[in-house]
């Protein structure tokens, strides 16, 4: 009797998790059948989402193409699918969950983190990033970017703004061991009391962004990280080698040098005032969103 009452309840919790099972793949796929193309929302819509036009998607999904490798299985996720998942995480810096919850993409929050990985990876290739992110490499794009800059705002001489914005992260492990990641937990607590990574970046007068910095911890300060940037040797050996005609602009938290044009603390003379009013303005088209 003890053999057969065991064996009844093994029947019973079997067929209990296969109907939850079954439940769970009929949900997945009347969900499915209900999943709206992104491409069909409106531009207002699609913008607000992925922060991206459309036309600038199609172009990522094409970049992206050879550098992901899709999967033959009928369940696996779409090159579409994995690129819309990403760019919605990164424009709305939420965490997965309320992407997999949307009806654009009903995945679970394990696969929106693994597309995630995935498509970030492929963005950090360097044939990839490179080819959008990079500093003028010559007298002659340097002078062009200063052209444009000026063009732009009235403001001679200016190849670029720098900044630093704190970028959100989930807080490292306490255990961490120090050979693998030299900050320990509490150093990417910033100012604000989140976890952070401090990064700096420059930009042009178009907004493309020419070097970023993301080495540093979100208790570090603005100076330290511009203290530790290649960009600052480089301008610094174009001032040495009588090239004293190309500056960035910074705002107050970076010092006052001849290649780094920041604000006049307390300006007193009718020059001092004009140039702070035409600095700060054009400083703003800065990338930083601090927080």
């Amino acid at each position: 009797m003890a053999n057969f009452q065991e064996m009844a309840m093994f029947f019973a919790i079997n067929n209990v998790e296969e109907h939850a099972n079954y439940v769970h793949n009929e949900r997945q796929t009347r969900n499915r059948e209900y999943i709206t193309d992104p491409f069909t929302l409106s531009d207002r819509l699609f913008i607000k989402n992925f922060r991206l036009t459309k036309d600038a998607v199609r172009y990522l999904i094409d970049l992206l193409r050879p550098h992901i490798i899709s999967n033959t299985r009928s369940s696996a996720i779409d090159l579409n699918t994995k690129i819309f998942s990403t760019l919605n995480f990164l424009a709305t810096g939420c965490y997965q969950s309320p992407i997999g919850n949307s009806k654009l993409m009903v995945l679970s929050q394990p696969t929106v983190s693994r597309c995630i990985s995935e498509v970030v990876a492929a963005l950090n290739l360097p044939e990839i990033f490179q080819a959008w992110v990079r500093f003028p490499k010559n007298l002659s794009e340097l002078s062009e970017i200063r052209n444009e800059f000026y063009k732009e705002t009235g403001f001679p001489g200016i190849i670029g703004c720098v900044d630093c914005t704190h970028v959100a992260i989930v807080p490292p492990s306490t255990n961490l061991n120090l050979n693998e990641n030299q900050y320990p937990e509490y150093i990417y607590v910033n100012r604000k009391g989140y976890h952070s990574i401090n990064v700096q970046l420059i930009c042009d007068s178009k907004l493309n962004i020419l070097n970023v910095n993301a080495l540093f911890p979100g208790s570090t300060h603005d100076i330290h990280v511009w203290n530790n940037s290649s960009i600052l040797q480089t301008l610094q050996e174009l001032h040495r080698r009588n090239h004293k005609d190309f500056f960035l602009l910074g705002d107050s938290g970076y010092p006052l040098r001849q290649w780094l044009l920041t604000p006049i603390a307390n300006p007193t003379t009718n020059a001092e005032i004009y140039y702070n009013q035409r600095q700060i303005p054009k400083n703003a088209i800065s990338v930083s969103t601090k927080r």
